[in-house]
């Protein structure tokens, strides 16, 4: 009995030292993790100039005050929500040397425009001198989608009246230069469009009214004068002045006729003569093609030439019917 008592002690005491297994759920362990994207340069992968909206149409010439369109083409791996800003530069290579566009730092209205884009206006501005008929059209400007990786700018814009023709070597280069968040830029070229040879002339003076003229009368220094007769020159060249008649003057019941051999020697004919001061030695008789008054005009500013005192000398025939005639005489600027 002693013996069993033992053995039962033992085994608890045994069993009291033994380890315990204790059963847990399945767990994970969580470890973050991160990483930054970097910024990378944008390209300019494309550029040309269009002379339609659809931008279909390579324009190699541009006409001064006609509409065209600069398709800048960029990709950015960061998306083009990354570009901050589009420049593009037009630029005059006066040698057709290929300048570098970093030359130009400001427009001018003879050599250089300016066209800005940034991101932080959406806007679009334009550099080429105070008063300058170079434009950038917005409203026909369009943008890419910003959340692509490579999109178009189509930047509609206008040549400024005084934009230098081009003659020779000399050509009119293009540069897009696209910028990100952090800087980084890139830029490509279009080299080697011309512009053409454009004029206008703007009639300052509403009429030109002789009053009352008697028959047979005309064609002295101080008769049948009209003077102070002002108008302004634009060119982006060289230029000549024109002046010239309508053929046939229109009155109530009557009509006038032209003679450009300044006899009036048939009823109802009359001539003209015009010159661009009060200088009647100077003028010269007019046809209805144009007599070129002026031969030396040279490449103006925006604002133009004016002519404040060009003068007109009237002739009638013996014979001529009462009446109120009208015509016009025409003021015309051509290349030379």
């Amino acid at each position: 009995m002693r013996k069993i008592t033992s053995l039962i002690l033992a085994l608890v005491v045994l069993a009291g030292l033994l380890p315990q297994v204790e059963a847990f759920a399945a767990e994970t362990g969580p470890l973050p993790g991160s990483f930054t994207v970097g910024s990378v340069a944008p390209s300019v992968t494309g550029l040309e100039i269009y002379s339609d909206s659809g931008c279909t149409l390579i324009a190699s010439s541009l006409t001064p005050q006609v509409m065209y369109y600069a398709k800048v083409t960029v990709a950015d791996a960061n998306t083009l929500n990354d570009v901050t800003q589009i420049k593009l530069k037009i630029l005059y290579d006066v040698n057709g040397t290929n300048p570098d566009e970093t030359t130009i730092t400001a427009g001018d209205a003879q050599t250089a425009a300016i066209i800005t884009w940034t991101k932080e206006s959406g806007l679009y501005a334009i550099g080429a001198g105070v008063g300058t008929t170079w434009a950038v059209v917005t409203g026909s400007s369009v943008l890419p989608a910003m959340s692509a990786s490579s999109g178009d700018w189509v930047i509609a814009f206008k040549v400024g009246k005084v934009a230098t023709e081009s003659l020779g070597s000399a050509k009119w280069d293009f540069h897009a230069r696209a910028t990100n968040t952090v800087g980084y830029t890139a830029g490509a070229y279009k080299r080697n469009k011309t512009i053409p040879w454009y004029g206008q002339v703007s009639m300052n003076t509403a009429n030109v009214n002789f009053g009352s003229v008697p028959p047979g009368t005309g064609f002295g220094a101080g008769i049948n004068k009209v003077t102070g007769i002002s108008s302004t020159w634009v060119s982006n060249g060289d230029w000549m002045e024109k002046v010239k008649s309508s053929a046939t003057w229109i009155g109530t019941t009557n009509t006038a006729s032209l003679d450009a051999t300044g006899n009036t020697a048939n009823p109802q004919e009359f001539s003209l003569k015009a010159w661009t001061s009060d200088d009647y030695a100077s003028a010269l008789l007019l046809d209805t093609t144009g007599i070129t008054v002026e031969a030396e005009g040279v490449q103006t500013s925006e604002s133009g030439i004016p002519h404040l005192t060009g003068t007109l000398w009237l002739k009638l025939a013996s014979v001529f019917a009462i009446d109120q005639y009208s015509g016009t005489i025409s003021a015309v600027i051509s290349n030379r």
